[in-house]
């Protein structure tokens, strides 16, 4: 009877230690990235009373006679099943799809959550909100086409307005010319500013006056410039004598970026939509391309296509009658918007890429800004839960494999969206039904044992 007593109570607190766990599962239905755990119960080393004997060919064999001392706990397993997925149209919000974990910095130690509700604080670092633990990836370089290293990661940054890396020395300098007075037009309406300089010049700007199109009759305070021959045209009130001094502003020619020849050229800033681009293959008089309102230029147009950051202007012939397409030279000229690409609006793809889309208020570009780690495991089920949604390593989950999102059996990214917790309530109730009877029935059978001794000790009577 005493062995029932305490095979019973073994029963009463490894059955409290089920319902401790069901409780927390229950507590955390609600938590973003949650798994929840479960119970499996062990049983205790048995009393043998009577061994078991060998058949002989007299008379069988028998089985041993053994009596239970109990159960204990065998396992807490934590069950690491993807839970649902819950829309928050949230862009810091990622969610992971498969197995895999976010990787963060956490004062110094790296810890891993499934739970990716994250934003950026006041510097642009993309982080836990809750405990302000720094969300770990790998930036990208200026060219758009490789991360800069998968060795170790590091803290992600971007914010709104931030500067296109390839448009941080803009706005660029501006050559400044005074006019005096002994350089105004001889003619009312005209005055050939430079010779040489002037003609090919990129976003000429006068100070204090308006610039209208080539080809506009200016009003009084407005100016047109022809790219082509350096003509500035004013007013016809512009007075000869005396003028007033004119400060100019223009950019030189842009010099291409790839090998002097051939019908493209690489350049840094796109022209502005619509503008004429000049190109002078001769090196004498620049000819004019309007911009082609399909793939392929066609004669005297240009085409624009953005890669890597950088602008690849495609010309078409110079003329119906020039069988080659147009040579291009060192330099072209073309108004461009002298204003850096800035941050506007990013997205993150599947491969956790962050993606930024940067505007001058012209026109728009994208560049990759970085990408989100993912750590993978031997045994998801072996890591260590230390609170705040983060795990740890131990000695039986392996170490930690980090990478790209969706490589090497990594989960993927899902935008928008957060992982909300594992613990199915039906199947939670419906455990706390069966350890609520496993109690019941151990804290009877210490009512029977009890019973029994009573009766033992009124033999005496």
């Amino acid at each position: 009877m005493m062995r029932s007593l305490y095979s019973a109570i073994s029963g009463l607190k490894n059955h409290q230690v089920k319902m401790d766990v069901i409780g927390n599962n229950i507590a955390n239905v609600n938590t973003a990235g949650f798994k929840r755990s479960r119970v499996s119960f062990a049983t205790e080393l048995s009393q043998t009373l009577k061994g078991a004997s060998a058949p002989s060919p007299a008379q069988g064999g028998t089985n041993a006679m053994q009596v239970g001392l109990g159960m204990r706990i065998g396992s807490i397993d934590q069950i690491m099943t993807q839970g649902s997925s819950q829309s928050t149209g949230k862009a810091t919000d990622m969610m992971l799809q498969g197995s895999g974990f976010f990787v963060l910095n956490n004062n110094g130690q790296e810890v891993y959550t499934r739970a990716g509700g994250f934003d950026r604080d006041s510097d642009g670092t993309l982080i836990d909100p809750a405990t302000g633990a720094k969300v770990q990836g790998y930036s990208w370089g200026a060219d758009d086409t490789t991360p800069v290293a998968w060795g170790e990661a590091s803290n992600i940054r971007f914010n709104k307005g931030d500067v296109l890396a390839s448009d941080s020395a803009m706005p660029i300098d501006v050559l400044t010319i005074s006019v005096a007075a002994t350089d105004a037009p001889t003619a009312p309406s005209t005055l050939r500013t430079f010779d040489t300089s002037v003609p090919g010049a990129e976003n000429l700007t006068i100070e204090g006056m308006t610039r209208v199109a080539d080809g506009t009759t200016p009003a009084s305070g407005q100016y047109s410039f022809n790219q082509k021959t350096g003509i500035v045209t004013f007013a016809s009130d512009m007075s000869a004598t005396p003028s007033p001094e004119l400060t100019i502003h223009y950019v030189d020619p842009t010099t291409i970026k790839n090998a002097t020849g051939g019908t493209t050229a690489v350049v840094d800033y796109p022209p502005k939509p619509g503008a004429i681009v000049y190109n002078d293959p001769t090196g004498t008089t620049p000819v004019a391309y309007k911009l082609s309102t399909s793939d392929t230029p066609g004669d005297l147009e240009y085409t624009v296509k953005e890669t890597n950051g950088e602008y690849v202007i495609t010309f078409g012939t110079d003329g119906a009658a020039t069988p080659a397409a147009t040579a291009v030279t060192a330099a072209i000229s073309y108004d461009f918007t002298n204003a850096p690409h800035t941050l506007s609006d990013f997205s993150i793809d599947q491969s956790g890429v962050i993606t930024g889309v940067y505007s001058n208020g012209v026109d728009s570009v994208t560049h990759k800004i970085a990408q989100i780690a993912v750590a993978s495991f031997a045994n998801d089920a072996g890591l260590q839960n230390v609170g705040g949604n983060f795990f740890t390593t131990t000695n039986n989950s392996g170490m930690a494999t980090i990478g790209a999102a969706g490589e090497d059996g990594r989960a993927s990214i899902v935008s928008n969206s957060i992982e909300m917790s594992n613990v199915d309530l039906s199947t939670e109730f419906t455990d706390m039904i069966v350890t609520q009877r496993g109690f019941q029935a151990n804290s009877r059978v210490i009512t029977v044992s009890d019973t029994l001794l009573e009766e033992l000790i009124n033999l005496k009577r």
